[in-house]
């Protein structure tokens, strides 16, 4: 496990979080390039597709919890204002309560 190993109600820490994105991005990544060399290989495009579904899973919980990492993932559900902004930044967070 990562170094953080607290969780809230059974869900994933933010460093939980920040490592499967990292390491599934990276696997969905590293394949792609196998991929370019092998395009016919199924196992490793079922692969690709698994560790592409883990990475946007943790993404979405991500942004649930802490805010979107990215701009496709931000809540366009009110459209009059623009809230990404609005959130503070990450080294504006309180450190207490870290999950």
């Amino acid at each position: 496990m990562g170094r953080n190993n607290c969780t809230c109600q059974g869900e994933r820490s933010k460093a939980q979080l920040m490592e499967t994105i990292g390491q599934s991005a990276f696997a969905a990544y590293d394949t792609l390039l196998y991929m370019d060399t092998h395009p016919q290989d199924r196992e490793a495009m079922a692969y690709y597709h698994k560790q592409s579904a883990i990475r946007q899973e943790a993404m979405e919980e991500y942004a649930r919890r802490f805010g979107p990492l990215t701009m496709d993932l931000i809540d366009e559900s009110n459209c009059d204002t623009w809230e990404w902004m609005m959130q503070p930044w990450p080294w504006e967070r309180s450190r207490k309560g870290r999950c």
